[in-house]
């Protein structure tokens, strides 16, 4: 039986629990939250016997064998030092930090301790991404490509618009496209970006448009807004051009496949000369349970799970050098 203990008791931390109590193996032991009221609802809810407001308390138990920091961003790195030195595992949830010392700290203070340490890029588990990963590894459009991406919106919690906290958009949300673009692409030469405030509450940009250089010649680009106002109305943009073609998320294809049904599968249409399409199906599945799943397993039995803290790294990699392109308005060398 894994022990687990939550520090953060808040929206993904209770995502992660709800998964986490299907798993055999696993038990939520305990959870810290600053706000008491917080982490005793989070016990009543996921069976933890012990919950309290300081983490430190939390790690000093004996039967804890593993943390998932589901903190804001910026307080990330105290936590997952502090269960190192005592010797649990950690699972952070992405960014792995705000900034590169800070993630290059937590790793070595995990591997000093010899504990495991993974990130929450969940998309690694999904089987839509992996799917997509497939497509465009195999040619079907050629290479290189453009995976051309656009969203806008506004999150919950005021700390995802400050860049002192969460980042803003092209750090906190897009940190899952840059990990998946170097899966797919291998690592990234260069980016390019153009920032702005919409929202005068926000601190520092919530918008930005971005262009990432892959040393393979493929490229992503971006542009992602946390400052459009709320409840707004906003298109989103999510498609893969190449020279033989272009990749659509969804069913678009003038007649689905006999076989498929919308209820148990997803699907990506290939559109390429004359009119030809292709559809590729992929069964669907909850990538968290997936995530949880393994995550557990691989702590149980106190191997490295499939994202690891040098994964983190790289993908904080080109955050911060798409942050920087933004305010300095100029190409960044990665």
């Amino acid at each position: 039986m894994l022990n687990i203990g939550f520090i953060g008791g808040g929206g993904i931390a209770r995502h992660h629990a709800a998964r986490l109590t299907q798993i055999r193996g696993a038990r939520i032991l305990a959870v810290s939250d600053v706000v008491a009221a917080a982490a005793k609802s989070f016990a009543s809810d996921f069976g933890a016997e012990h919950h309290t407001t300081d983490y430190r308390r939390m790690l000093d138990l004996p039967d804890l064998d593993a943390v998932w920091v589901c903190t804001p961003t910026f307080q990330h790195p105290a936590p997952v030092i502090a269960a190192a030195k005592a010797g649990k595992h950690v699972f952070c949830e992405k960014p792995m930090a705000l900034n590169l010392p800070d993630a290059r700290r937590m790793l070595r203070a995990c591997e000093q301790a010899n504990v495991r340490l993974t990130i929450g890029f969940v998309r690694r588990f999904d089987s839509q991404w992996g799917k997509l990963k497939q497509i465009v590894q195999s040619g079907a459009l050629g290479r290189p490509v453009i995976w051309r991406f656009a969203s806008g919106g506004r999150p919950g919690p005021a700390w995802f618009r400050d860049v002192n906290k969460g980042g803003g958009p092209l750090i906190d949300g897009a940190v899952h496209n840059y990990d998946f673009a170097l899966q797919v692409f291998g690592p990234a030469a260069s980016a390019q970006a153009s920032s702005l405030q919409f929202d005068p509450t926000s601190v520092g940009a919530d918008t930005a448009s971005a262009i990432i250089n892959f040393s393979s010649g493929d490229q992503h680009t971006l542009i992602w807004s946390w400052g459009v106002a709320e409840g707004a109305e906003v298109d989103r943009l999510n498609d893969i051009i190449g020279h033989k073609g272009s990749l659509q998320f969804g069913m678009t294809a003038q007649k689905a496949p006999a076989s498929f049904d919308r209820k148990k599968h997803g699907a990506f249409t290939v559109k390429t000369a004359k009119g030809r399409e292709k559809v590729h199906t992929y069964s669907l599945k909850d990538m968290f349970t997936e995530q949880a799943k393994h995550v557990v397993k691989c702590f149980s039995r106190n191997e490295q799970p499939l994202v690891t803290g040098a994964d983190g790294i790289a993908a904080l990699e080109v955050a911060a050098a798409v942050l920087k392109a933004g305010k300095e308005q100029r190409t960044v060398r990665i």
